[in-house]
């Protein structure tokens, strides 16, 4: 489940074989924009009502309502690890964090660079809008068994399509903006939003639209310098761009200009090399719908009955 923005949402239903050896198959998906007349609760519920109940529910979070931030990984037991997480971000953040949830995920180099300090991605969330949004989901009928955030459901898609020994990136975007995650062997090791809203990517024409992709391209081949000198064990060769809201050339002009500065291919992201989307032609027929459903697919993979 993706609720993005409290007012669009987004339900897929997911079941994984028990073997593993066929793709998980999407049997469900419903979305739904709260119209001017309809509060958010009720928009939510419509999803809710259409896809099935039986099965774990993986929620997504927007955007707005975390703050995910790189930080030393703390040098203590496990059991401790909160207590000195929670001291070191008030210390850099400049405030006390007892009103935030906290959570954390590593960023593995401890094998291929044992001598570099560790560090771990934070996850913070105000306790007090993550408590006010589960009572809204569950006034809506929707009891999460785990709240993820976005960067995590899209690596979970770049990590299911990795090949051995090789590190990917996935460029995609929503009506906000365009996010890039790098993974490596499933682990997320950098992450950028760019803040570039999907109406004025469309309202631009000629030089503006070509100036706004050049923003993006340059911010890829940076984050992709920052791998190879933060973690050089990762060979980045691929960037797969994921279906867009709309066609509005950035997929190929990342392919024309991409390859010129990096030894990259850039090629788009085929959720079918993921998921089996049989029972689900509308989605499977639509690249407008995939680039909408993203998070939420991306965070069903975490289920697990679709790990």
């Amino acid at each position: 489940m993706d609720c993005a923005n409290g007012l669009t949402f987004c339900a897929v239903s997911v079941k994984a074989h028990m073997s593993g050896k066929q793709l998980p198959r999407v049997v469900s998906h419903a979305e739904w924009e709260a119209a001017p007349q309809m509060d958010g609760s009720t928009a939510l519920r419509t999803v809710v009502g259409r896809v099935s109940g039986s099965l774990p529910t993986v929620a997504a979070l927007g955007r707005t309502q975390y703050k995910l931030q790189v930080v030393p990984e703390p040098p203590v037991s496990a059991r401790e690890m909160e207590t000195s997480l929670r001291w070191a971000l008030s210390a850099s953040n400049g405030a006390a964090l007892e009103d935030c949830n906290l959570a954390w995920l590593p960023i593995p180099t401890a094998e291929q660079l044992p001598a570099r300090p560790r560090q771990i991605y934070a996850v913070l969330t105000p306790t007090a809008e993550l408590t006010a949004q589960m009572a809204a989901w569950r006034e809506s009928g929707l009891r999460p068994k785990v709240v993820d955030i976005r960067e995590t459901a899209l690596r979970n898609l770049a990590a299911a399509l990795e090949r051995p020994g090789e590190g990917l990136a996935l460029v995609s975007a929503d009506a906000f903006g365009v996010s890039m995650v790098f993974t490596f062997q499933g682990a997320l090791y950098l992450d950028r939003f760019i803040e570039q809203p999907l109406a004025e990517l469309r309202a631009a024409e000629g030089e503006a639209r070509t100036r706004m992709h050049e923003r993006i391209a340059q911010q890829l081949l940076r984050s992709v310098d920052v791998i190879s000198r933060n973690y050089p064990f990762i060979t980045l060769l691929r960037v797969l761009v994921a279906p867009m809201p709309e066609d509005l050339g950035l997929q190929d002009y990342l392919a024309d200009h991409v390859p010129q500065q990096a030894p990259l291919q850039v090629l788009p992201l085929d959720l079918n090399e993921i998921f089996d989307l049989s029972r689900v032609p509308e989605l499977a027929d639509s690249s407008a719908m995939q680039a909408r459903s993203l998070v939420a697919l991306g965070a069903a993979l975490r289920s697990p009955r679709a790990a």
